[in-house]
């Protein structure tokens, strides 16, 4: 069966684009326009809606922050020394008048409280006279004994945290002659021991509050607060606090006033002509209403569906001429590629390919450059590697020599000097021997433990030779690591070190001490020596750095400085957890530290 794309195969990718794209965005555009009128009402209607609840969620938060405040402000009467003795020992007139100094400038300065009534209770039964205060001054309430008598104080009692959010009505005449609602936090007042010692209510003017949280309300949002009995405690329109929800003007629309108001916010949103958000606050429980006439909005349409038709036609023809530039900006790159890839392809290795951006095709260019200029350094690398290993494999071959020779040389000097009588070079040479034999071993990179202890007494008992009343040495080794692996001649260049600097480079005796031991999961191999040490700033350059450059520097360019940069690198190449440390005080002496775990074998063992 013949594909019936056939057609698009053989075309330019650039016609290709133009073929399937423009078609496409006509077809989409118009499809989308449609269903854009189709459904904008209830987009609009979504977006109200969230807009709605952002709006409740605001005013929400803000209200939270007031009361959060007034929590604060509770808290601080409860730790504030001077409330605290009036209430608890004495109410005298002038503990009120520093109470009253204390507290007003708190009160006048901040945007919360306006109101306090405090009651210091002396038992369950009786209070003091009240103290009141607003932002203008020293006021009266009425006592504790009417108070009680109030639904505000049964409500209170009743509240399982002994904490109460409500609305003072001015006709309740709590606070005497203040003519506005009040918006309160009741609360029991306790002392230091947290037994309850009086009562506290904290209020703020709902008027006032009003304008705080709806300052920014729209003309079309009808926005208040209410508690779950169905009052009224802030709105918009300042003449509908203290109403039941069920007398707001919004229930006129229809005509249906629900019974109780407790109800009314439910069957608010159950009208389908109002959009009704709300949001319950997590501290007084109160909600956040916001209302919208849903039909005001739906008015948005007649604009979208003549803006719907325009902005169609328009659209289709800027795909046309859109398609057009991007098949051109998609095309254009990959042609540079592929005219780059075929010179590539016959070794021209100095291609590149200038795309200019930080997009797709900039990376991809900038890639592509990359990995010409890799290959053509990899294929140098290889190049002078094979060249570098023939020339050592060439080097290796000239300086092999053969150890049976070596051996039996060493073998026929030992013998003439028997010969001869002198056994102290037989000894030397048959301990020279033995340090060829350990150190070669046979061509194996790890050796155990013992073989290394062995190399190193043959070693010593030459340089005693040499010195034979500056050099004494001790070696200890815990018996159960005779058979641990390690690196062949990893102790020997610290020995030699140590001869160096505490024997050739210093006067009098030098004590050389070897050890290797258990401790705390590691195997520490330790060489020491009673030198003259190293200044405490190289030896920490030393332990920080490691380099070969660095410690040849602090090695005054003998071959030890490379003996030691040698042992941080097999160290780090044969073991997954390993470490080398210099511990040296002038005047004292240098220890080097092998640490190795316990349990790591080596890569090459």
């Amino acid at each position: 069966m013949r594909p019936i794309h056939l057609p698009l195969r053989n075309m330019p990718l650039q016609r290709k684009l133009l073929a399937l794209i423009v078609p496409l965005l006509i077809v989409t555009v118009s499809l989308t326009g449609l269903y854009s009128y189709v459904i904008a009402s209830r987009e609009v209607v979504d977006k109200i809606r969230q807009a709605q609840l952002n709006m409740a969620v605001k005013t929400k938060d803000q209200l939270d922050h007031f009361a959060q405040n007034s929590v604060s402000f509770t808290n601080y009467l409860f730790l504030n020394k001077t409330v605290q003795e009036m209430v608890g020992s004495g109410d005298t007139p002038s503990r009120r008048d520093m109470v009253f100094k204390s507290l007003l400038p708190l009160m006048v300065t901040g945007e919360t409280i306006q109101s306090l009534i405090l009651y210091a209770v002396k038992d369950n039964s009786t209070a003091s006279s009240p103290f009141a205060i607003t932002q203008t001054g020293i006021a009266s309430a009425i006592s504790y004994d009417r108070f009680k008598e109030t639904p505000y104080y049964e409500r209170l009692v009743a509240s399982p945290s002994n904490q109460l959010w409500d609305i003072l009505r001015p006709e309740d005449n709590v606070l005497t002659g203040d003519s506005h609602y009040k918006l309160v936090y009741i609360t029991l007042y306790k002392n230091h021991l947290y037994q309850p010692v009086g009562l506290l209510i904290a209020g703020m003017d709902a008027d006032k509050l009003s304008r705080n949280l709806f300052h920014d309300n729209t003309e079309d949002a009808v926005q208040f607060m209410m508690n779950d009995e169905g009052v009224v405690l802030a709105a918009t329109d300042t003449a509908w606090i203290g109403l039941p929800v069920s007398e707001l003007p919004v229930f006129g629309m229809d005509g249906d006033v629900p019974a109780n108001p407790a109800h009314a916010l439910d069957q608010l949103k159950a009208r389908s002509d109002l959009i009704v958000s709300d949001s319950v606050s997590d501290i007084t429980g109160w909600h956040s209403v916001v209302i919208q006439d849903r039909s005001k909005l739906v008015l948005e349409l007649r604009e979208i569906g003549s803006a719907t038709v325009s902005i169609t036609v328009i659209v289709c023809l800027l795909a046309i001429v859109m398609s057009w530039m991007i098949a051109r900006y998609v095309t254009n790159p990959m042609k540079k590629l592929m005219h780059s890839m075929k010179a590539l392809q016959i070794g021209d290795f100095s291609q590149r390919v200038d795309i200019v951006g930080n997009d797709e095709f900039g990376r991809l260019g900038y890639l592509y450059n990359s990995m010409v200029g890799r290959i053509k350094a990899l294929i140098h690398d290889v190049y002078a590697s094979s060249l570098k290993q023939r020339e050592a494999e060439l080097k290796a071959l000239q300086s092999q020599i053969n150890p049976h020779f070596l051996y039996n040389t060493l073998n026929m000097i030992n013998w003439s000097a028997l010969q001869k009588g002198d056994k102290d070079i037989s000894e030397m040479v048959v301990a020279l021997s033995q340090v060829f034999r350990l150190s070669l071993n046979s061509g194996n990179e790890f050796v155990a433990l013992s073989q290394e202890i062995e190399l190193l007494r043959h070693y010593l008992f030459l340089q005693k030779k040499r010195y034979p009343s500056r050099l004494y040495f001790d070696i200890e080794v815990d018996p159960a690591l005779h058979h641990f692996r390690m690196p062949k001649l990893l102790l020997q260049p610290l020995v030699e070190n140590a001869i160096i600097y505490s024997i050739e480079q210093a006067e009098g005796t030098g004590n050389i001490f070897i050890s290797a031991y258990r401790e705390d999961g590691w195997i520490r191999l330790e060489v020491t020596d009673n030198g003259p040490g190293m200044p405490e700033e190289l030896v920490q350059q030393l332990n920080r750095t490691g380099t070969a450059g660095a410690i040849r520097q602090a090695a005054d360019g003998t071959r030890s400085g490379m003996a030691i940069a040698n042992i941080k690198e097999r160290l780090s190449l044969f073991y997954k957890e390993a470490a080398f440390e210099i511990i040296s005080k002038e005047g004292i002496g240098t220890r080097a530290i092998v640490r190795i775990k316990e349990g790591d074998q080596g890569h090459d063992a």
